[in-house]
């Protein structure tokens, strides 16, 4: 199967949201196995299918109005956070240190899954 590549800006992105370390040819293969099953819903004809509410098909859900009731504080809200990235909190780091990019790319400089 041909390889996956991944370009490093998306790596630092997923590592970021998912607090896991793809620095390691492991980390990296588990993500390109993870693409390559994900490319596989590409392949399922969904035309004529309603798109579903919730995944629990055998109750009924009572929807509401998305109606404001109260709000218009973001910019107060996010203020209260130590780190923001444009208009969402950042949450602390995991368990991982994670690199710079300088450092991710001496790293896998040598590596045929990124581009």
């Amino acid at each position: 199967m041909e390889p996956v590549h991944i370009p490093a800006d998306l790596v630092d992105q997923l590592e970021r949201l998912a607090l896991v370390d793809f620095r390691s040819k492991q980390g990296l293969a588990c993500l390109e196995e993870a693409i390559r099953f994900a490319d596989q819903l590409h392949a399922v004809d969904t035309s004529g299918v309603e798109p579903m509410d919730s995944v629990l098909e055998d109750r009924s859900l009572n929807l509401r109005e998305d109606a404001v009731t109260e709000g218009d504080c973001a910019e107060e809200l996010l203020q209260l956070s130590k780190h923001t990235v444009e208009e969402y909190f950042v949450a602390p780091p995991g368990n991982i240190p994670l690199p710079t990019r300088e450092e991710r790319a001496t790293i896998l400089k040598h590596s045929a899954l990124i581009t």
